[in-house]
Parts: C-alpha cells; structure tokens; sequence
C-alpha cells in the first residue's frame, strides 16, 4: 500500500494507494482521499494523528509499507517526513532531482520546475498519450505545455483564483469577502453581467469573467505553440486536462475544454513509486 502526499503552501492532498498484482505501473485503486488545510505551527506529531486516522478510516493502517510525496515546500515537507516516520515507521521518499519520473524536462533550467508540475506530466502522459496542456488550479495557477512525447516544454503561472481575491480583499479594505460563483463564468449564457450594479456582483463579474478569460487565452495560446514547434499536428490536436481545488473545477467545467482530473499529482506520485529505482530515491 503507498501512502501518496502532494504538500502545498495552502493544501495537503493525501492518498492511500492499492497496486494491482501483476498489473502495469502505477495500475490500481485508491482508498478514499482527503485534503488538509495547512496550519502555521502545526508539527509533526499532528499531522502523524491525522495520518493514522486516515489511514485508519480508510482501512489501510496495517498496510502501508512506502510513502512518497511531492512537495514544493520545504519546511511542511520535513515536518511531514517525520510525521510519516512517526505514523507508520517508514521513509518518505521526495520527487526531486535524480528520482526516475518519466519525465523529460526541456526547460532553460529543469531544477526550477516543481515537483508537483513533475508529477502532474507523468500522469497527464499516461492518461492522454499525447501533446496536453494540464491547468492546475491551486494557489498558483500554473498551466503546463507537455510534447507528443510526454517532455515537460514549460509553462505559465498566474495568481490562483483565491490568491487573488484574498489580495483584493487586502490591498482594497472597503471591498467586502464575497462568495465566487464560477459555475458558468465566461459562457455566452452565463447570467451574471459583466457591469455590476452592486459592489459584490463587481468583485464576481471581474474574478469569474476574467479569470475565465485568462484560462481561455492561455490554453488556446500554449496549444498553438505546441502545434507550431511540432508537437502536435494542430492545436486541436492536443488535450486539456484541468486539476486542483473546487473552484477551479467550476470554471474549468464551464469553460468546457477537457476532463478534470482532481488529484492529477498524486496520479502521478503513484506512477513514479512504481517505476523509481531504489538507489535513486532521495529520503526526506
């Protein structure tokens, strides 16, 4: 059983995955998955009880024998490392450099890219086995440009949408926090207007409709690009996968440009357990 982890700055998704004997990598079944808030402060000897009882519900305390995790913050992924030691007496192995993910990076410097970018390729090339552009809704908008080839070509980062309403809040004090409607954000037949008659249906109008607008754009940019360096034979050629948190869901289900899958990087954690080396596992 793999204990699979994708720590964020502002997100912990944790999975419990089952390998199927004899099956191909990273071919199984996941137990149920859980998301966790991230706590300033919070130490390892709490995130080990929220580890066991998880494991527990999901029935899978016993059996856990290897842990990954993709982090792209330090500091919770140590704490996260002693927890899983703490928890179930094993190493957490880090994706990182040396680590054998299937992934080709064609970046000017592949150190820079992220882990979670890492894994969300290994799991977009085998879900769709050819050019996609993956969009991540998280704290980062972060949209990936992956080659016929499953190569990771590089990418685009924007605010998330919550980070972004969470920094108009701060840097305009009279703006009040208003629920994001983004279900049918940037549709022909989208009802909300996009000249707000009341200073909540303006904060809605501006992040729903721009945002979609955004995501638009950049998908139909990144897979001309792909189309005109010769990765795929024409931008329709090549398939969008969306992934992250609900609200991005929302706007990606709106938008209508491909399937969502919602723990793409932990789809991907399991694919890269199954094919890495022992000698080339760093250990947090």
């Amino acid at each position: 059983m793999l204990l699979a982890l994708d720590a964020r700055s502002h997100a912990i998704s944790i999975g419990f995955f089952e390998g199927d004997a004899g099956a191909l990598a990273g071919k199984g079944s996941w137990l149920p998955r859980r998301r966790l808030g991230v706590i300033s402060g919070r130490s390892a000897d709490e995130y080990a009880l929220l580890l066991r009882a998880f494991a527990k519900e999901a029935g899978s305390g016993a059996g856990v024998d290897e842990a990954w995790m993709s982090c792209v913050a330090p500091a919770l992924g140590r704490e996260l490392g002693r927890a899983v030691v703490s928890a179930f007496g094993l190493p957490c192995f880090l994706v990182g450099p040396g680590v054998r993910t299937g992934v080709k990076i064609r970046t000017d410097v592949p150190s820079e890219v992220g882990s979670d970018l890492v894994c969300s390729a290994a799991a977009a090339r085998d879900i769709v086995g050819g050019p996609c552009v993956i969009v991540d809704f998280a704290a980062a908008l972060a949209f990936s440009a992956i080659g016929r080839s499953g190569d990771f070509l590089g990418a685009a980062i924007a605010p998330g949408i919550g980070t972004a309403a969470e920094s108009l809040r701060g840097a305009a004090a009279l703006l009040p926090e208003v629920a994001l409607a983004l279900s049918q954000a940037g549709r022909e037949d989208d009802p909300a207007p996009a000249i707000g008659k009341s200073t909540a249906q303006a904060v809605r109008s501006g992040i729903g409709i721009g945002y979609a607008g955004l995501v638009e754009r950049i998908v139909r940019r990144q897979r001309e690009e792909l189309a005109a360096l010769g990765e795929a034979d024409s931008p329709e050629a090549v398939a969008v996968i969306g992934t992250g948190d609900e609200e991005g869901r929302a706007l990606f289900a709106s938008l209508a440009l491909g399937r969502f899958v919602p723990d793409l990087v932990l789809e991907g954690l399991a694919l890269i357990a199954a094919r890495a080396a022992p000698a080339s596992r760093t250990v947090i």
